[in-house]
């Protein structure tokens, strides 16, 4: 996923204006350009590809009835974010983790739609990134759900710290601390595998 943004400041502030006065096809261009990236963050949060659907849709439903309380100037993905998570923690909370598998759903997503080609003709070089993968799939289900969310935040969903700082509505100083954390966790485990 490129973490350049769709559209400029400007072009979006514009979309979100004519969708605050009922222009769902100016809605659905921005729907278009942000669903998959919502899709990996519910897919974060719920572990579950239908649930993540699901949720990820139901999310935007919400934030169009709720137009009227965000501000055209800011950034449209941290408030959606915000939608997004409420509507995936409240699912949790009523339904489990039933239907829960690992997060390894979400590198695999990652993987499988942005594949990296290098070493691809080395049969050695692609099994010790398979070896890897499934260690990093391993060490991320392990880790404290707000350690996974903030490093799928950050390294799949690829948010700027403001970002993450917006939609978790925390200051930016904590994202960086719990960021900090959530990697030397991750680090720690990683280093399990190696010993």
């Amino acid at each position: 996923m490129s973490s350049d943004p769709p559209f400029t400041p400007e072009e979006e502030t514009r979309l979100v204006v004519r969708s605050k006065r009922g222009d769902r096809a100016a809605f659905g261009v921005l729907v278009e350009a942000y669903k998959e990236r919502a899709f990996l963050a519910a897919l974060a949060l719920v572990q579950n590809h239908d649930d993540a659907r699901d949720m990820s849709q139901d999310a935007f439903v919400k934030a169009f009835r709720a137009l009227d309380r965000f501000e055209s100037d800011r950034p449209f993905f941290p408030w959606y974010y915000r939608i997004l998570r409420n509507t995936c923690l409240s699912y949790l909370k009523h339904h489990g983790r039933g239907r829960m598998v690992s997060l390894d759903q979400l590198v695999e997503e990652k993987h499988v739609q942005f594949p990296d080609n290098r070493g691809a003709n080395d049969p050695r070089q692609q099994l010790q990134n398979e070896e890897m993968t499934a260690h990093l799939r391993e060490a991320l289900g392990k880790l404290k759900p707000k350690f996974r969310e903030i490093i799928a935040m950050k390294h799949f969903e690829e948010m700027t710290y403001e970002e993450i700082a917006d939609a978790l509505d925390l200051p930016p100083g904590t994202v960086m601390s719990r960021l900090f954390h959530a990697r030397k966790a991750l680090a720690k485990l990683m280093e399990k595998h190696r010993k």
